[in-house]
């Protein structure tokens, strides 16, 4: 009901301001989004959300910058598709040239028409209560009986059937080339002829809107039936040219009807009626079909598709008749109910009569406006005198401001009626009603600056009036003094553009430099910083040019990427349609509604819901998956086991979401081979070469400055190669057992073999020590008899044995040890014995011999 309601006051809005130079912002597809440059024939949303488009060349899946096709190659009956229907529980029905099928997770499935050869030829299609599907052939009436199979309808109407519609409470209606015909869900209903007030070619094209009317259209012919009327009046009137051969009525969700014509879509919505055509935006002359799709973006087929940008909320007027826009700087409410926009070229009144330019403004750039108690309009610009408008007068003259008055940047009006000026060099100005000129207030001291520029004045709540300037905040207290806060009280540096007050009495500030904007709190001497916000954090970009609160308190801030609003994350900028996103300085003026933006090319209109809905994170789905060199295509679940030659894996992943295409966060991770997300630049990623193990791919999606969705997750396992099965594993867990078991064995039986020569080298060892021990035992045991005293004559040297008797030297130790003797004379025996020997034989050893 909420959605509903917004799209009332939306369309309410179109009608009150279609052919007042407001523009509709659109987004044209084609081959830079992997589309046809033409020849689209029909579109459809299937339950996934996903657009199909049919055309002459095959049909597409429309994913969000790029496309898929099924063409005759992939089995449909034809690449030419004249017709979809998308199915609830997913799919589409596919009416081609050659034949109608269903096509439902990438399979195409015929139709068989019974007591039909070839195809008759569709011309329509329609669901009934009971899920049924109705046909409207060149050869009659179809309704489908089970699956694949369909009948004639057993009720036909008489003539050749031409068109079908849903109406009301179950209605099915038919049209023929002689008539209309009504089925409730259990019978036929009415039938409506010429008579009736029908046109003469019959109802070729029907539709019921949601107020009950019934309209028919045939050629330039339209006509329509009040609900509960007897006939049909003539509303010809209302076309501006024909309407378009085989097109069709697309009811839309608040119940209003659009007709495809040959100069634009006309849009019936009880008595009132308007048509979008190229004077309101539409890219194309003639329209083939509207459609709208479940985020409410208005698609329209024509000699190109194209997609209504900002969500039906964004309205563009360039103010001038040109190629290029005027540039806006500043926006006033007058009193009266007009909106006043100033330009380098005057100021505009826009009226709901109309739109002009006040008369005495032409040529002249106005950066500021107010309507003082007497109902005066001033009008200040930097570049020029400052010009007045009473009310009693119709043309703008230079105001008599004194030497002061040239080169003001804004004006204000205070809650007790004086009139304050901001001015470029000499600071801030108050309006002397007694001496009629402007008297300087605050100005330059030439210590800090030569020159002050004050920008915004604003007055907050309690009285007090803020300064924004080049040399920081100036406030002045009701009926008190000025003080300057700067940087060293906490503010951002080099100098304010502008400020606006919130609810609770903080301000937002903005500086002159690419910064952000601060909220802030001042207590009398105290500066008290309550929040401050950069890009990425609700801005689009640092440099503010202007920031405002609406009456429900909503901050909405303008910067050179299009303007944002901090409390409910909406964007506005070339995505959504906007004539330029270089916003003007201080040129915002946000009401409950509708928020209006000055640009560099003119002025944009926004409207803001009282309840804008939150941005919900999109759920991504999982189209195609590339195992090896094998395809699969979605939707799949579970991708079961996979063999380890194909377990380099590739996923293409889309958003079925086009409110904010190209501007969506979609992540992916693979679990069990990495835990953490990680963003996706391109809809396509790969893993290459998996190693054997479960997985589970998952993906994720968010809109911008919003939180992400639930993921869409894909399970499967990667089998592992021969080598690292179970049973590859047990052989060579039962190998490896045996080779330790060898080594054992070979380790054990070499101990064993050590073991034994290293017995018998003890054995060996053992019985030489033994040998060797007796021999030492055999020789201590005779050391033992020499042992102790010897007995032995002190003459002739012989020794006493145990027995008494003494022997020779030589028989004794020949019996007593296993020493022999040899027996020689030393010398001085010799020359004892044998006196002069000795000297005799040296004598004769040293005569020659003869």
């Amino acid at each position: 009901m909420k959605a509903l309601r917004i799209l009332l006051v939306v369309m309410a809005a179109w009608v009150a301001w279609a052919g007042e130079g407001w523009r509709r912002p659109f987004a044209l597809y084609g081959p830079d989004q992997g589309l046809p440059s033409g020849g689209i024939m029909c579109i459809a949303q299937d339950a996934d959300g996903f657009i199909w488009l049919g055309t002459e060349h095959g049909l597409l899946r429309y994913e969000g910058g790029r496309c898929s096709r099924w063409t005759r190659d992939q089995g449909l009956p034809s690449d030419h598709v004249e017709h979809l229907f998308a199915l609830k529980d997913g799919g589409l029905w596919v009416s081609t040239a050659q034949g109608l099928v269903r096509f439902r997770n990438g399979q195409v499935e015929p139709t068989r028409f019974a007591g039909e050869e070839g195809f008759p030829g569709l011309r329509a299609m329609a669901e009934d209560p009971f899920g049924r599907l109705w046909v409207a052939t060149r050869k009659g009436l179809f309704l489908q009986s089970q699956g694949l199979d369909f009948v004639r309808h057993p009720r036909a109407p008489a003539g050749e059937a031409l068109a079908l519609a849903n109406g009301r409470a179950g209605t099915m209606l038919v049209g023929t080339d002689l008539g209309l015909t009504s089925f409730t869900p259990y019978g036929i209903g009415e039938t409506w002829t010429e008579a009736q007030g029908l046109p003469k070619g019959g109802a070729a094209l029907v539709g019921e809107d949601g107020t009950g009317r019934l309209w028919v259209c045939s050629g330039r012919t339209l006509v329509v039936k009040e609900a509960g009327a007897a006939r049909f009046s003539d509303q010809s009137r209302l076309m501006k040219a024909a309407a378009t051969p085989f097109g069709a009525f697309f009811k839309d969700r608040d119940g209003a009807l659009w007709l495809s014509t040959l100069k634009g879509a006309l849009r019936l919505n009880g008595t009132e009626a308007s048509l979008l055509d190229e004077s309101a935006g539409l890219p194309m002359r003639w329209v083939g079909e509207v459609f709208r799709d479940r985020e409410d973006g208005l698609w329209i087929l024509g000699t190109t598709i194209a997609r209504l940008q900002g969500e039906d909320r964004v309205w563009n007027h360039p103010l001038s008749t040109g190629s290029s826009g005027e540039l806006v700087w500043s926006i006033l409410r007058h009193p009266q109910g007009d909106l006043l926009v100033g330009t380098d070229d005057g100021v505009i009144r826009m009226m709901a009569s109309g739109n002009r330019r006040i008369p005495g403004t032409e040529g002249c750039r106005i950066n500021g406006m107010t309507v003082d108690r007497s109902g005066v309009l001033w009008m200040v610009g930097a570049t020029g005198p400052a010009l007045w408008l009473r009310p009693d007068e119709g043309r703008a003259r230079v105001a008599p401001l004194g030497a002061l008055g040239t080169g003001l940047n804004s004006v204000m009006t205070d809650a007790s009626g004086q009139v304050w000026a901001g001015h470029v060099r000499q600071g801030i100005l108050r309006w002397n009603p007694g001496e009629k000129r402007l008297i300087q207030v605050v100005g330059p001291d030439g210590k800090r600056a030569k020159t002050l520029c004050a920008f915004q004045i604003r007055e907050d709540a309690s009285g007090r009036l803020w300064v924004a300037s080049t040399l920081g905040l100036h406030l002045r207290e009701k009926g008190g003094g000025w003080r300057l806060f700067t940087e060293q009280d906490g503010l951002l540096p080099f100098g304010l553009h502008g400020l606006a007050f919130l609810p609770d009495g903080s301000a937002w500030i903005h500086p002159i430099e690419p910064q952000g904007i601060m909220r802030i709190r001042i207590d009398r001497d105290k500066v008290t910083v309550l929040d401050r916000r950069h890009a990425g954090q609700g801005l689009s970009s640092d440099l503010v040019y202007a920031v405002g609160v609406d009456p429900l308190g909503r901050t909405w801030v303008t910067t050179d990427q299009g303007f944002d609003c901090l409390d409910t994350q909406v964007h506005v900028g070339r995505r959504q349609g906007i004539i330029s996103e270089d916003c003007n300085l201080l040129a915002l003026l946000p009401e409950r509604d509708r928020i209006w933006v000055g640009t560099s090319a003119g002025l944009v209109r926004y409207e803001a819901h009282v309840d804008e809905p939150k941005l919900v994170g999109p759920v991504p789905h999982i189209l195609q998956v590339t195992l090896g060199d094998r395809l699969i295509e979605g939707p799949a679940t579970s991708l079961g086991s996979i063999q380890p030659e194909q377990a380099t894996l590739g996923f293409r992943v889309a958003v079925p979401t086009y409110q904010h295409e190209g501007q969506l966060k979609l992540q992916v991770r693979m679990v069990g081979l990495q835990e953490s997300w990680r963003d996706l630049e391109a809809p396509v990623t790969r893993y290459s070469h998996l190693p054997g193990a479960s997985y589970r791919f998952e993906a994720r999606a968010a809109q911008p400055n919003g939180s992400f969705g639930p993921p869409v997750s894909l399970s499967f396992k990667v089998l592992p190669a021969w080598w690292g099965t179970w049973w590859a594993r047990s052989l060579w867990g039962l190998a490896g057992l045996g080779f330790i078991l060898l080594i054992v064995r070979l380790r054990v039986a070499k101990l064993a073999r050590r073991k034994a020569e290293l017995e018998i080298q003890v054995e060996e060892r053992t019985w030489e020590l033994q040998n060797r021990n007796q021999e030492l035992t055999d020789a201590l045991g005779k050391v033992k008899q020499l042992s102790g005293l010897l007995p032995i004559c002190a003459s002739c040297k012989k020794i006493r044995d145990d027995r008494g008797y003494w022997n020779q030297l030589e028989h004794y130790f020949s019996e007593h040890t296993e020493v022999g003797f040899s027996h020689g004379i030393c010398p001085e025996c010799a020359d004892t014995l044998y006196p002069g020997a000795r000297s005799r034989r040296a004598r004769q050893s040293s005569e020659p011999e003869r």
